[in-house]
């Protein structure tokens, strides 16, 4: 087993776009089914499958790729990491119920045929499309959904998802009739449907359709009918729980219908490959007619070092991959082998706020730190010691610029200059000048630096062993630092207990890589509002904000949650951007985080035989790329593999 699936065994923006519809709904009527693939029409002759029609729903989601109408066959061979396989989640998993748009400017109403939201958006009306099947052929409707709606209840699973969550409690989902269901919600929410665009390995936005009740039914206590306790001890977990979860997960377990383009039919964790085949229930078609997906198969390569497959890459051996092996240092090999690996480049927009964000943990146990980590003028003249350029030059192959932790200045809708260009030079005569000003004077022999109370002036820097790239920036700072008397030392350690000891509070400061450079700031605004487990500088406040003890923060604190609540909490487009401006305005007073840089690019690289992937699209992990650029559509020009 990998340590996903042992997880996965114990685990229980811009404007927002309302009364949203499939583009059938919006006025482009699906146009009759003509064909199938090829294999699926063998199928039918032979009588193992329904006819075309009977597999559709009556009103499939019309979808055509960047290239024109594609053609059948093939097997798109690409890559994945064993501990976290992401990217099949956002290749051959993305069916949620909305999907963000490709240029991510919104959000579209994808499984159902449309998605109503009153004006103060408490109320959603969910349509599903008649006749769409599971995989399997089974009917989905409304009677899954209120399922899911069950299991998320449930006190011993895996919870509500996020976005279903307003400030003043979950939506309460109720059946309408076979098609239909609605979400009301105690107080609006004006994030639920960009919620159920996103991807997470737990509780994503296909939480939805995550469990379809003809199957899961059985695994769960309060419907089984069979022997749940053989079941358990045949899966070898210890609870019915602990099975519901592992038979819920679409790359572990073949046997579940799924409403995705293909099917896994090998699955993470047996051998070294995750297959899937495509799907003949799918209920896409383009404005031919043409049933998606276009390719048969997909294939993976599941591996623990991704040298192996940056190595099948400049072999050609990959038709098409955005992660992994798209690292600044592996440019310019790849670069240099596109003739002979018969591939080309994609650009994926960069959107995070930083790739080096150091939290300082203004909440420290020890008081004398924490007064210390608290002292603005202090984190002020350490990031004017910041030689930021060298580490650009030698850790990111100059594929970076300087920028302090904020939204990109692409995103005009929300960048702040002042948050993202304050104490950014480096001068480490004037950082020394602000130390000396803020009554560090006193040294010790060495030359540190020393506290009111006589100890050294210093920190240790918590950082993750699999992210190189921050320890050895961390070590070049630590350097910068030693000049100005700062004593820093860098504590590598594996990712599992950065987060443990990160949660227990038990951290000086600790670097990280975060989101929120685009509309990504409106899902997860963590370095200014601590409103999520990765805000280091404050954990405790976010223990107190979900109720889980903590501290109770002060004034400023306190509105930061106030203003996060009025971006999730209004409908209104304009006033969601004012809410979210004032946040970082106000995290520019306060500058808790030094960043230190943003990327200029980001690549993928795709097979000169593959067409319909875009030649741009948004970068962020929570656009989840490449799945609204709807890989269904990607189809090989000439017979591949």
């Amino acid at each position: 087993m990998t340590s996903y699936v042992q997880r996965a065994a114990v685990c229980a923006a811009a404007p927002i776009m309302l009364a949203l519809a499939a583009p059938a709904a919006l006025g482009q009527s699906a146009p009759a089914p003509s064909r199938e693939a090829p294999i699926l029409a063998e199928r039918v002759a032979a009588g193992d499958l329904p006819q075309l029609a009977e597999r559709l729903p009556e009103t499939p989601r019309v979808v055509d790729s960047v290239d024109g109408v594609g053609r059948y066959g093939g097997t798109w061979r690409t890559g994945a990491r064993e501990a976290a396989p992401t990217w099949p989640l956002r290749t051959i998993a993305y069916d949620h119920m909305t999907h963000w748009t490709p240029d991510w400017s919104g959000t579209v109403a994808n499984i159902p045929e449309s998605i109503e939201v009153n004006e103060d958006a408490t109320i959603y009306t969910i349509d599903l499309r008649d006749g769409m099947r599971w995989s399997d052929g089974e009917p989905f409707d409304a009677d899954d959904l209120m399922f899911a709606y069950e299991v998320w209840q449930h006190p011993d699973l895996a919870g509500f998802p996020e976005w279903m969550m307003s400030t003043e409690g979950p939506g309460v989902v109720e059946k309408v009739d076979a098609d239909t269901v609605t979400v009301t919600f105690p107080s609006p929410n004006a994030t639920f449907m960009d919620g159920m665009a996103q991807v997470t390995t737990v509780i994503g936005g296909d939480a939805f359709t995550k469990y379809p009740e003809h199957y899961m039914r059985r695994f769960h206590a309060d419907h089984a009918e069979g022997d749940l306790d053989a079941e358990v001890a045949d899966a070898g977990v210890s609870t019915w729980q602990e099975l519901f979860t592992l038979r819920s997960d679409t790359l572990l377990n073949p046997d579940k219908p799924t409403l995705n383009a293909w099917v896994v039919t090998q699955p993470l964790g047996e051998g070294s490959r995750i297959v899937a085949e495509r799907n003949p229930y799918y209920w896409k078609v383009d404005s031919a007619g043409n049933q998606l997906p276009y390719i048969d198969r997909v294939v993976f390569e599941v591996v623990q070092d991704p040298q192996v497959l940056l190595l099948k890459a400049l072999a050609g051996e990959i038709d098409m991959i955005g992660t992994l092996i798209n690292e600044p240092e592996n440019k310019a090999v790849l670069f240099d082998s596109q003739e002979r690996g018969d591939y080309r480049f994609f650009d994926m927009t960069p959107s995070d706020s930083n790739l080096l964000n150091f939290a300082f943990n203004q909440m420290h146990k020890d008081p004398a730190m924490r007064e210390l980590l608290r002292d603005k003028q202090f984190r002020a003249a350490l990031s004017h010691g910041i030689d930021r350029q060298e580490i650009i030059d030698l850790i990111f192959i100059g594929q970076a610029t300087p920028m302090q932790t904020a939204v990109l200045p692409s995103y005009p809708q929300l960048y702040n200059e002042r948050l993202a260009t304050q104490f950014l030079d480096y001068d480490p005569d004037l950082a020394n000048q602000m130390l000396d000003e803020a009554g560090y004077t006193e040294r010790d022999a060495e030359g540190f630096r020393l506290r009111e109370d006589g100890e050294r002036l210093g920190f240790a820097i918590l950082t993750r062993a699999d992210k190189a790239f921050m320890a050895d920036a961390g070590q070049m700072m630590v350097e910068d630092w030693k000049e100005l008397g700062v004593d820093v030392r860098l504590d590598v350690v594996d990712r599992n207990l950065v987060r443990s000891r990160k949660n227990a509070n038990d951290h000086d400061v600790i670097v990280e890589d975060f989101p929120g450079g685009a509309r990504d700031a409106l899902l997860r605004p963590t370095p200014w509002v601590p409103m999520h487990h990765n805000a280091a500088y404050g954990i405790p406040w976010y223990d107190w904000h979900r109720g889980e003890g903590g501290e109770e923060p002060p004034a400023n604190i306190m509105r930061q949650f106030e203003l996060w609540e009025q971006v999730n909490a209004t409908a209104d487009t304009e006033k969601r951007l004012e809410a979210m401006r004032q946040i970082l305005e106000n995290a520019a007073d306060e500058f808790h985080n030094i960043g230190v840089a943003v990327p200029l690019s980001q690549y993928g690289i795709v097979s000169n035989n593959l067409r319909g992937v875009p030649e741009t699209m948004p970068g962020s992990y929570w656009f989840a790329p490449p799945g609204p650029t709807n890989p269904p559509t990607y189809w090989f020009a000439e017979s591949a593999n």
